[in-house]
């Protein structure tokens, strides 16, 4: 005859029963969470990505769709239905979303209505840009529009300086690399969203397909000075540790992307191809730096590469480097200085 159980085994029998129940508890919960998480991100994606046009149109179309959605997914009688339910309304918004085209051709703001490409000549060191960007600005901030095609060698190539526009205080910053090549002059490269004439920066517009991705090539008086001087902006110049084969290399991988948006337009987004991972992504994954969280929300990014040792630093702490790298008093002063670039130089480490 069975003995009967102890109060002991009593609980330990009805926590055993209890057990699967709560993990399934805890996994509906987890796929709700996520599925509200998508939810959200695909009526994002039809508010700013929508067919109507950005604004009341697609505002009224996500809010049917997902009045639809819930209508569905809540007649649905099983879980199991439900899911299935979601998962067509989302795989709908997912599915069309992939297919919108970047474009080059499109009704562009002035500062961003040319696309650079560059030549490379038969000799390998011979490079040759159009829509070298060279504007001119009055204090008042109009523009005097330049676009102009500009030759350099790579053998030439004798420095590399980072410019970093802290425009989002500790948070959010854009970098701009400025490679010298001498005689040929100084050349800046800036990753940028192309911003049509209707369009401001978003940061949730960036995790969409407003903007495409643009790479602006161009003068330092012209993409410094409207920065500093129009906008007002906080920017630092720190002397990067030049090493030339490297330095190359990256000068030719940056024309490589440059010629690719050319032919193959692609879009920006503010994680996976911004102006800051978009370099390391030009990089093959086994030369990229350990990541760092400073990468993608970059406002400490000189901080990050100072700990790497990418700067000239004459032994400075980097608050004493940061300090003196601020170019803004300098750069208001030189403003019609055609001796701009080494104007702002002037007294910083590494110049």
């Amino acid at each position: 005859m069975l003995e009967p159980m102890t109060e002991e085994e009593k609980n330990e029998h009805n926590q055993a029963r209890l057990r699967p129940a709560c993990l399934g508890g805890i996994a509906i919960l987890l796929v709700a969470v996520v599925a509200a998480v998508l939810s959200l991100w695909a009526f994002g994606a039809i508010y700013y990505d929508g067919p109507i046009g950005r604004g009341t149109g697609n505002l009224v179309l996500g809010l049917a769709w997902a009045v639809v959605m819930l209508v569905l997914v809540f007649r649905a009688k099983t879980l199991a239905k439900r899911f299935l339910v979601w998962l067509a309304c989302f795989a709908l918004v997912w599915a069309s979303w992939l297919y919108i085209p970047a474009s080059n051709d499109r009704d562009w703001q002035q500062e961003w209505s040319r696309t650079a490409w560059a030549e490379v000549g038969d000799d390998g060191d011979t490079i040759t840009i159009h829509n070298f960007r060279n504007f001119d600005y009055a204090r008042d901030g109009s523009v005097t529009e330049r676009w102009e095609t500009r030759t350099v060698r790579l053998s030439n190539l004798q420095g590399i300086d980072l410019f970093l526009d802290a425009f989002g205080g500790e948070n959010w910053a854009h970098p701009m690399l400025s490679y010298d090549f001498g005689p040929d002059g100084r050349v800046l490269i800036s990753i940028e969203t192309r911003r049509e004439k209707s369009e401001k920066f978003s940061q949730i517009g960036g995790l969409y397909k407003m903007f495409e991705l643009q790479y602006l090539i161009g003068e330092e008086r012209d993409f410094v000075r409207v920065r500093t001087n129009i906008r007002n902006e906080p920017m630092y110049l720190y002397s990067g540790r030049f090493q030339p084969e490297r330095g190359r290399e990256t000068f030719l991988a940056t024309v490589r992307e440059l010629n690719s948006l050319k032919e193959t337009p692609k879009y920006y987004n503010v994680i996976t191809h911004n102006c800051t991972t978009s370099y390391r992504a030009q990089r093959p994954p086994e030369e990229r730096h350990k990541w760092d969280i400073r990468i993608l929300i970059n406002g400490k990014l000189d901080e990050l590469l100072y700990e790497r040792g990418a700067f000239i630093t004459e032994g400075l702490s980097f608050p004493e480097l940061r300090k003196q790298a601020m170019i803004n008093e300098t750069a208001m002063d030189a403003h019609h200085d055609p001796e701009f670039s080494e104007r702002i130089r002037e007294g910083l480490v590494g110049f």
